[in-house]
């Protein structure tokens, strides 16, 4: 159980990569100028930068649940930063047509 939750940490790991990418042009919330006045871009940009923090603080419950010799919930909370990208992902991928302009070339 402990290598099959190193296995999904360092999976985890992997995610940061995207990460960056999406936190670096997450700024472009704020494109026009009466963007910075209003609340959801603002709110959009912290549910981004929160991401390392999730991923931190389920990777540090994860770890104390195998000190207490809990296996499992330390499994599942190492499960908790991939579910959190995919949904991520897969709000994104929703929202955007992108996909669809390829298909059609």
């Amino acid at each position: 159980m402990r290598n099959l939750m190193i296995v999904l940490q360092v999976l985890g790991g992997f995610t940061l990569v995207p990460w960056f990418i999406i936190a670096g042009l997450s700024f472009m919330v704020f494109d026009t100028p009466k963007s910075i006045r209003k609340l959801f871009p603002w709110i959009i940009l912290l549910t981004i930068f929160s991401y390392p923090f999730v991923l931190a603080a389920s990777y540090w419950r994860a770890w104390s649940s195998v000190s207490i010799g809990n296996y499992t919930t330390g499994c599942l909370w190492s499960c908790l930063p991939i579910i959190v990208f995919a949904m991520g992902y897969l709000l994104i991928n929703q929202q955007t047509d992108l996909l669809n302009r390829y298909k059609k070339n």
